[in-house]
């Protein structure tokens, strides 16, 4: 027993994956003894779409259980996005990202990387190794990954049927943010809008075709079907004056 504590903490890879594994397991006891529900086990993610449009502008969207597909939008205005995502997006969509909460997905990486961190080191003596030490978690981060995503696999299906979606969607109806670039008539925008103090990117349409120059203040009044595009108008307002 005194051994087996004692590699708990030696050498400086076993130490630092075993603090984290304590923090973490503290983390699910709180959890469970104040009786939060899967919703409070996700995180906030919002992360960047890099696409070829028409209009040269990037998308930014929230990330989702279909991020692999393509979308079509057929609207009064005639757009059509296809956006391709990128190859971080396909990553995050390959680890179950949005389908099974994030924390537990964190969880379970940290959980393997422990594990075989304690392996490995009492197969490979990295005692003298110093900071170098903590290079070995490069590779044992990479192969806990591809733990994470089979141990995570079963329970895509289990989080589904549990009705769970990732992340709650923000409605953005009515919300005040800023240009970001210009459009006019049906050209693709972005804007610019503050929820809980974190700046999040939109991809814009004028609702009227009137056109909005960077720097506008806009209100979303309208949005598609898939939320993948939002119809916005200037905001009438005393910041949106020309002095």
């Amino acid at each position: 027993m005194t051994d087996f504590l004692y590699n708990l903490m030696h050498p400086l890879p076993n130490a630092i994956m075993t603090v984290i594994v304590g923090v973490t397991a503290l983390y699910w006891l709180f959890a469970f003894i104040s009786g939060v529900g899967v919703d409070a086990l996700d995180i906030d993610l919002d992360f960047d779409f890099d696409t070829d449009i028409d209009t040269d502008v990037d998308i930014d969207t929230d990330i989702d259980s279909d991020i692999g597909k393509n979308i079509d939008i057929d609207t009064d205005s005639n757009i059509d996005v296809h956006p391709e995502p990128s190859v971080f997006m396909k990553f995050l969509n390959f680890m179950n990202v949005g389908k099974v909460p994030f924390m537990l997905l964190l969880s379970t990486l940290k959980f393997f990387m422990w594990i075989i961190t304690l392996f490995t080191t009492s197969m490979v003596n990295v005692t003298g190794w110093g900071l170098f030490s903590l290079l070995i978690l490069l590779p044992i981060g990479i192969i806990g990954l591809f733990f994470t995503k089979l141990a995570t696999n079963p329970l895509v299906k289990l989080f589904k049927e549990m009705g769970y979606k990732g992340e709650a969607e923000i409605d953005f109806l009515g919300r005040s943010g800023k240009m970001l670039s210009n459009i006019k008539d049906q050209k693709i925008g972005t804007a610019e809008f503050l929820v809980d103090k974190n700046p999040i990117k939109l991809n814009v349409v004028s609702i009227d075709g009137q056109e909005l120059k960077y720097g506008d203040y806009v209100i979303v009044a309208d949005e598609s079907d898939d939320r993948r595009i939002y119809y916005v108008s200037k905001e009438i307002s005393i910041r949106n004056m020309d002095i």
